[in-house]
C-alpha cells in the first residue's frame, strides 16, 4: 500500500489509488529504472515520461495493464475477425505462443513490426529498402511471398518458393513461424 508518497497531480494520485486497489489482490511492486544516456529510444522515453504530468493522456485504454487472460480473449476475438476467418486451428495456434511469439507472429501478419518498411514509415529508420534483396521494401508481404533471397527458405518451412497474399491464409501458424525465425529478421 502506498501510503508515504504525497502527490500533488491528479493524474499520479489516480494511478496511487489504481496501484493500492490493484495491491488489494495482486503483490504490486515499483522499481525504478535509470535512463541509459546516449540510447537515442531511451532518451525519446525519458524525455516523453518527464512531460507526462503535464500533458493530457493519448493512447489507447487502459492506462494501466490487462490480466493475459483478458490479452488472450480479445487476441482471439481479434483473430477470428480478422486473421483466422473459418481457421480456428490458427488462431488456436497462435494463442498457444509465449508473448514474443505472439507479438512477432501477429506483428508480421498485420505489418506493424520491426521490418524495414514499418520502422522507415515511423521514422526510426532511414531506409526501407530489403536487407536480404536489397532491391524492395522490407513489408511482411515482401518477406512472406516474394523475396528472392528467402526463397530457398521459404520453400523449406512453406513449401513454396514463392507465395501469393492470399495464400498466407491457409498456411500453418506454426509454419509462418517457423519460416519467420529462420530469416532472422524479427
Amino acid at each position: 500500500m502506498l501510503r508515504a508518497a504525497k502527490t500533488t497531480f491528479h493524474l499520479v494520485q489516480q494511478c496511487q489509488q489504481a496501484l493500492n486497489d490493484i495491491s488489494t489482490w495482486h503483490a504490486v511492486g515499483l522499481y525504478w529504472v535509470p535512463g541509459h544516456a546516449g540510447v537515442r529510444g531511451n532518451e525519446i522515453a525519458d524525455r516523453l515520461a518527464r512531460s507526462g504530468p503535464v500533458q493530457r493522456f493519448m493512447g489507447p485504454e487502459p492506462f494501466l495493464g490487462v490480466s493475459g487472460q483478458n490479452i488472450r480473449r480479445k487476441m482471439k476475438r481479434w483473430m477470428e475477425k480478422l486473421i483466422s476467418g473459418p481457421n480456428l486451428a490458427t488462431g488456436a495456434r497462435l494463442l498457444s505462443f509465449n508473448r514474443t511469439q505472439s507479438r512477432r507472429a501477429t506483428g508480421l501478419l498485420t505489418g506493424h513490426n520491426a521490418l524495414r518498411r514499418h520502422l522507415y514509415i515511423m521514422g526510426l529508420h532511414s531506409n526501407p529498402i530489403c536487407r536480404r534483396c536489397d532491391t524492395e521494401e522490407e513489408t511482411s508481404v515482401h518477406i512472406l511471398c516474394d523475396c528472392e533471397a528467402l526463397a530457398s527458405l521459404r520453400h523449406t518451412y512453406l513449401s513454396s518458393f514463392f507465395l501469393d497474399p492470399e495464400d498466407i491464409r491457409v498456411l500453418g501458424m506454426g509454419a509462418i513461424w517457423n519460416f519467420a525465425k529462420g530469416t532472422g529478421l524479427l
